[in-house]
């Protein structure tokens, strides 16, 4: 099965605390905190929006790679410290990068009888209900992740914390199939 990570989640931290409607107004950003607590901050290359709150968090969401996510938040890091929000006392640490979730995609190469699957998997690890949603949810234990399985043999899966346990998962998953579909 092919996989793809369509997002990444993480977070970091810049400082113990930042003025968010000062960074907004300097920056040109727009920001509502009645909204809102946090700032979004877009950045184009990579494509990955960022939410900065006044505790000095950061988080990093529509990532395709952990790669991705530490260059935005280097660069926003860089901008902030520009602008003189941070200064040598904040360095950027990669280390402090926090991986939360990630999703991924992928297909399985057939169409699945998802009322099959259903009666086929542990009953406690599945759901489905096609009037609510058209895709069977199963979830694995170790690693914790959250497979959506929709009859076109396409799957998405959630939950992981790195590209080791989503790979993991999805092995899991294509094994799990395999044997009850043959």
């Amino acid at each position: 099965m092919t996989r793809e990570i369509v997002n990444m989640v993480a977070s970091t931290r810049y400082c113990t605390s930042l003025d968010v409607n000062d960074v907004a107004d300097t920056l040109n950003v727009e920001y509502e905190q009645e909204q809102f607590p946090g700032m979004v901050y877009r950045i184009e290359n990579p494509k990955v929006c960022l939410l900065l709150f006044r505790s000095g968090k950061v988080v990093a969401t529509g990532a395709k790679s952990a790669d991705d996510v530490e260059s935005a938040f280097r660069q926003l890091h860089e901008r902030l410290t520009q602008e003189g929000f941070l200064t040598e006392e904040n360095p950027f640490d990669s280390d402090m990068i926090e991986i939360s979730n990630l999703v991924i995609t992928t297909d399985y190469g057939s169409q699945v009888d998802l009322n099959t699957l259903i009666l086929q998997l542990p009953f406690e690890k599945t759901e489905y209900e096609p009037e609510q949603f058209p895709g069977l949810i199963y979830r694995l234990d170790d690693p914790s992740a959250v497979c959506l399985i929709f009859s076109s043999g396409k799957c998405v899966i959630t939950g992981t914390k790195s590209v080791d346990d989503s790979d993991i998962a999805a092995d899991m998953l294509t094994e799990n199939l395999d044997e009850i579909l043959g």
